[in-house]
């Protein structure tokens, strides 16, 4: 955080997953009859009280410290739920060196138990009674599937196998937003889930995912997931579906389909790209923290100048090598995006600067954001391991 003017709002301080549903969210709790809140009020709202000191920051036990000790950042957004509670605005953080993501609204009780399950291993929206079950069963994993290269040469985890990790995590929360597929199998009695993890084993085979079912105030929970060895282990757990013992290979469920074109994962490069003032604002004054620390001090008009010369020399190749440009699953909004690489020095010798996330609207790209590279692959390996071209964990 290093800008404090009248711009400074919730973009400035973290990344914000649900960007385009936020505002939906909080209005959809607040008390019936209360004013819709719109963007400007809330942005404001959220600048007055980082300003004024309001902003109260907790560790990962819920205790109240500094920021720099904190992986809980919360304020009251002044807005009241049907039940009269406050409603409250929250970012979150891994660990206390991490960036800030949100942005999140809750209660002040319901806070309490989002902290307690968070302490937690957890892998999405699947936690494990015990840290060490999380740990073996992401080592299980990855000496299972096809050789593949799950953490990054450059980049240290303290989760073994990062990537991974969010490749299970973002699967089951794509499955479990579209349950119409059927893909996500849950047994009769509620107590068990079964899925295709999208992975195959060394010999070829599906690799499927057993998770605990636990119904807590109300909403499904997932639990203590274990690697389904053999169809003894759906007989074990009586897991019925529809009545059926659940004990066939041709009832088990298949992998999810992230796409049904190949055109919507290929780069078209007749397409325009949207260079608007307003997209070039939003990614460089918003997302300056992503730019390499030289280009940091640069001002707005010459970044501007390099990042519209990058897409220019990326649209080149993409022309040239179709397989430049890659689909990405971003599951905060469910939907396939494409990340182009930018290399501001329009040097293509070294990793490129960063990712720009463009998303397909209207027959236009629109300039998203900009990723990391490590986000980007680990969005992108969801819908197929990428090209080494310049998207590598070697290198990354």
């Amino acid at each position: 955080m290093t800008s404090h003017s009248s711009k400074f709002g919730i973009f400035n301080f973290g990344f914000i997953e649900n960007n385009r549903t936020f505002i939906d969210e909080i209005n959809a709790m607040v008390k019936e009859g209360t004013p819709h809140t719109e963007f400007k009020t809330f942005n404001i709202a959220f600048y007055n009280a980082f300003k004024n000191g309001e902003l109260k920051y907790l560790d990962k036990h819920g205790n109240v410290k500094n920021e720099s000790e904190s992986v809980y950042a919360l304020y009251s957004t002044g807005l009241k739920n049907e039940d009269d509670q406050e409603i409250i605005a929250y970012f979150y953080r891994i660990r206390p060196d991490k960036n800030w993501t949100g942005i999140y609204f809750t209660t002040e009780p319901n806070l309490k138990k989002e902290i307690k399950k968070n302490l937690l291993f957890r892998i999405g929206k699947m936690a494990f009674d015990e840290w060490n079950d999380g740990f073996q069963f992401l080592e299980e994993l990855s000496q299972k599937t096809i050789p593949e290269k799950w953490s990054y040469q450059n980049h240290e985890s303290g989760i073994p196998h990062p990537i991974l990790k969010s490749f299970i995590e973002n699967t089951l929360e794509k499955l479990l937003k579209d349950k119409n597929q059927g893909k996500f199998i849950m047994s009769d009695d509620e107590k068990h889930g079964l899925f295709n993890s999208g992975l195959l084993d060394k010999f070829f085979h599906d690799i499927y995912i057993i998770v605990e079912i636990r119904k807590e105030d109300g909403e499904f929970e997932y639990y203590n997931p274990i690697i389904m060895k053999s169809l003894s282990d759906l007989s074990k757990r009586k897991f019925q579906k529809d009545g059926v013992l659940l004990n066939h290979p041709d009832r088990l469920p298949d992998s999810i389909d992230f796409f049904s074109d190949i055109k919507e994962v290929t780069f078209n490069n007749s397409i325009p790209i949207d260079r608007s003032y307003d997209k070039f604002t939003h990614i460089i004054e918003e997302r300056i923290d992503r730019f390499p620390p030289d280009y940091q001090k640069k001002d707005t008009t010459e970044l501007a100048r390099a990042l519209d010369n990058s897409i220019n020399y990326a649209k080149a190749i993409a022309k040239r090598n179709y397989k430049l440009v890659v689909p990405q699953y971003r599951p905060q909004s469910d939907k396939l995006q494409l990340l182009m690489p930018i290399y501001l020095s329009g040097s293509f010798s070294k990793q490129p600067d960063f990712a720009l996330v463009l998303d397909l609207e209207d027959g236009i790209y629109t300039p998203e954001t900009i990723l990391p590279l490590d986000a980007a692959y680990q969005n992108a390996r969801l819908i197929a391991k990428p090209d080494d071209f310049w998207l590598n964990p070697d290198d990354i």
